[in-house]
């Protein structure tokens, strides 16, 4: 039932929050909560800093307006990010309007068929395409491609392609399988035009011929900035065929359903007036994760109507995956209604946090308060709440990773000794840059007795068993992972020693210097294998191991080997051949066949100190089985390669699953948003780790990249100055003014992502580093653990 006209509750007059909340026998709301709760219906930004409580505000705002006869339960839409999320606000919202209708203050019968829409951003614009996309010559009942299904087609396409200009490229089918593909969303995500992006192109590549500016340059200084985006024709007209042969097959990704979406609202009014007139209120949650193209279609079909935001610029930290934190600074001027200005839009603050200790939040404020001064829109410093106790905020930093991780270690077991004031077992985490380096951190917590997992597709390609699979796949399939064959050879299986390893080595690099029938080359021909960059002509242990297994007793390549080392290598050698002749079978059967040879099914069976053995295999399987759903002849190439770009993308999502009391879940900090545990370390507060720095500071200028040209908040974005350079010298400059501005963004991103870690904990919070780890020099505390 609409609520349209009247305007007080079942007892007269405004209802006002702090009576809901007696009445209800919740928490009376801050005055902050208060204003959020009780506004106008107009279209409203509240910045919410982390553990202030947003959730319980929205619902909160639901209940108001219910009990003040504003709106009907019907007309109420909430759109999150995570079904988790989702989830969460819809049970929330349910439960209080239940709550409001058994006290007596709802202001309308209550309809026990009424409920509030609470959708993912992903799922509302699905739902507009699904109903209407015959309005755009599309097929309603188009598939969502899973990641494993767009990477198999996209590779296809590029390994069936005819286009001569591929082979200028100079990359492989699997790089550029993955530009095609990152390419195709960025025009998507931000509605670029291809041909557009071709004509940039073509006229971004006549720097090369411009003269160099100076006499002491020897390189051309375009160069490089000239072939990384000469080749976005080709891979633009890939991205194109890739939208044209998802079409025919009636499939789509998620970021085409928003695309479609936006385009029926601009096209059909009827849609968008229909959609207005079902939804009179909208909350928006997680606003600053939002996309360019989400915003617009947000903006498209609830501008200048009662749209709340909530958000915050501190926590924007998916800009990979197209989100961008300027969305929040443009709500005022995207939702302002007919006649107003963006300045007339309210902004409102949530800053009490809930969660945290005011240790914690000293170091969460500090960490971000250049990122405060620099706002567009005001967010204020977080304040404890009024019982917040001081917590604990512990600082290590060690002479090694080694010892840096057993301190880790003996930190959580400390932690995890005490019970929660439940006296239930209490939560843990430990949050990473990367998963690159956690092994000495896990091996630290096994030495301890101190529970942990790992979680998403890196949790799963950690555990033991799975790491020998996998790296007995690239071996069968790359005669160039010659660092997996060391680790079989070496493990427990094999148990090779470093003598023999070295030996197989020095066989590797007397192979190099001969040819196939083992004669020495000529002169000319080392000369020009030594100057080579290939990575295949540094010689190939696996290439070293196949000769070893055929080589005669007594041959001369074979004379620093030790007698039980030989033997051992030649029968992992052989082993390892008998499988790869097995590598034409189904991709399921393979690593089945690989499982029984190696014995890991039955190793993982026996092995009463790893539980995790046997489900981690059958996940490993089930994840091979997902893969070939898009492609029953998959094959094990691909599927390498789409598995290194699988884990690289699930380290950077969110993750759905609950803490676990009494163990400590290892994650990335991308993964952890939204999350929260009673103790928190977080590792590798080093410079160059975290803060993290850029590689190369190129920005769109590499390889499949998207012209920030392109981009939906290219105003916010750092800008190349390369029209109207009359020099390479020039162009030079311009480039290196450009990476400075990329370099102060990445900082930005930087502090970003390490307030976000420390906000995490409830109560315990440990930052540490060492000098040492691979590298081959110290290095010193990261800028925020010195600040």
């Amino acid at each position: 039932m609409s609520g349209a006209g009247t305007t007080g509750g079942a007892q007269g007059g405004m209802v006002s929050a702090r009576r809901i909340a007696e009445t209800l026998g919740l928490p009376s709301p801050t005055e902050q909560q208060r204003r959020v709760i009780e506004s106008p219906l107009e279209p409203g930004l509240v910045v919410a800093g982390a553990g202030s409580g947003k959730t319980e505000t929205m619902a909160s705002r639901v209940v108001w307006l219910l009990a003040n006869g504003h709106v009907g339960v019907e007309e109420i839409l909430g759109l999150t990010f995570t079904r988790k999320a989702a989830g969460e606000l819809g049970v929330r919202i349910r439960a209080r309007i239940e709550q409001l209708q058994q006290a007596g203050l709802a202001a309308a019968p209550a309809d026990a068929f009424a409920t509030p829409t609470v959708q993912t951003y992903n799922a509302f614009a699905n739902g507009i395409f699904r109903d209407s996309a015959t309005l755009i010559g599309r097929e309603a009942e188009s598939v969502v491609l899973t990641e494993a299904s767009a990477w198999q087609l996209a590779r296809r396409l590029v390994v069936e392609s005819t286009d001569p200009r591929l082979l200028e490229l100079g990359r492989g089918v699997d790089p550029i399988t993955q530009a095609v593909i990152s390419l195709s969303r960025a025009m998507s995500e931000n509605v670029a035009d291809p041909a557009e992006v071709v004509r940039l192109a073509g006229s971004f590549v006549g720097l090369g011929e411009l003269p160099f500016g100076s006499a002491r340059i020897r390189k051309a200084p375009a160069a490089d900035a000239v072939a990384a985006v000469g080749a976005l024709p080709p891979l633009v007209d890939l991205a194109v065929r890739f939208q044209e042969e998802k079409t025919r097959r009636g499939l789509v990704e998620y970021s085409d359903q928003v695309a479609f979406a936006l385009a029926i609202c601009e096209r059909v009014p009827q849609v968008v007036a229909e959609h207005r007139k079902r939804f009179r209120v909208v909350l928006l949650d997680e606003y600053q994760d939002t996309s360019v193209v989400q915003t617009r279609l947000l903006a498209t079909l609830f501008g200048g109507t009662p749209v709340m935001a909530v958000g915050d610029p501190h926590q924007s930290i998916y800009g990979w995956r197209g989100a961008s934190a300027a969305n929040l600074a443009r709500f005022g001027a995207d939702f302002a209604p007919a006649g107003a200005s963006a300045a007339d839009v309210p902004v409102y603050a949530l800053s009490t946090s809930w969660r945290n200790p005011a240790s914690v939040l000293g170091a969460a404020n500090r960490i971000v308060e250049p990122l405060t001064a620099a706002s567009r829109i005001p967010v204020a410093r977080l304040e404890p709440r009024p019982d917040a106790g001081d917590g604990r905020l512990d600082v290590a930093y060690e002479e090694t990773i080694a010892d840096e991780a057993a301190a880790t270690a003996a930190w959580f077991a400390e932690r995890l000794r005490q019970t929660g004031s439940d006296g239930r077992p209490r939560s843990a985490a430990m949050l990473c840059r990367s998963l690159k380096t956690i092994e000495p951190f896990t091996t630290a917590l096994a030495d301890r007795g101190v529970p942990f997992r790992v979680l998403g597709l890196g949790g799963l390609l950690d555990q033991p068993a799975v790491v020998d699979l996998v790296c007995v796949l690239r071996v069968l399939h790359d005669p160039t992972a010659g660092s997996e064959l060391v680790r079989l050879l070496t493990g427990a299986r094999w148990r090779i020693g470093t003598k023999d390893v070295h030996a197989l080595s020095r066989v590797a690099s007397w192979l190099m210097s001969r040819d196939h029938a083992q004669k020495p080359l000529a002169d000319e021909v080392r000369d020009g294998l030594r100057a080579s960059v290939v990575p295949d002509e540094v010689g190939s242990v696996v290439d070293a191991l196949d000769f070893v297994v055929g080589a005669r007793d007594g041959h001369t390549a074979l004379a620093a080997f030790s007698e039980e080392g030989l033997a051992r290598l030649r029968a992992a050698g052989r082993q390892l051949q008998v499988l790869r002749s097995r590598v034409g079978l189904d991709l399921v059967d393979l690593v089945t066949v690989v499982q029984q040879e190696l014995l890991l099914d039955i190793e993982v069976a026996a092995n009463e100190t790893d539980p995790l053995g046997r489900a981690s295999l059958e996940a490993f399987t089930e994840q091979v089985a997902g893969y070939l759903q898009g492609d029953s002849a998959g094959t094990l190439g691909p599927f390498l390669a789409w598995l290194a770009e699988a884990e690289r993308r699930d380290n950077l999502a969110p993750r759905t699953e609950e803490p676990e009391p009494g163990t400590v879940q290892i994650l990335t900090i991308h993964g952890s948003k939204g999350l929260e545990w009673d103790v928190v370390a977080v590792p590798r507060m080093v410079d160059g780790e975290l803060p993290g720095t850029l590689r190369e500071k190129r920005g769109w200028v590499a390889f499949g990249a998207l012209p920030f040209e392109f981009r939906g908040d290219s105003a916010e974005l750092p800008s190349l100055a390369w029209r109207g350079v009359e020099t390479q010298k020039e162009f030079a400059e311009a480039m290196e003014a450009f990476g400075e501005e990329l370099e102060e963004r990445n900082a930005a991103e930087q502090r970003r992502l390490a307030y976000v870690a420390v906000t995490r904990t409830r109560s315990d919070l440990l930052l540490t580093g060492s000098f040492w780890s691979t590298q081959q020099k110290p290095r010193g505390p990261g800028a925020f653990l010195r600040e």
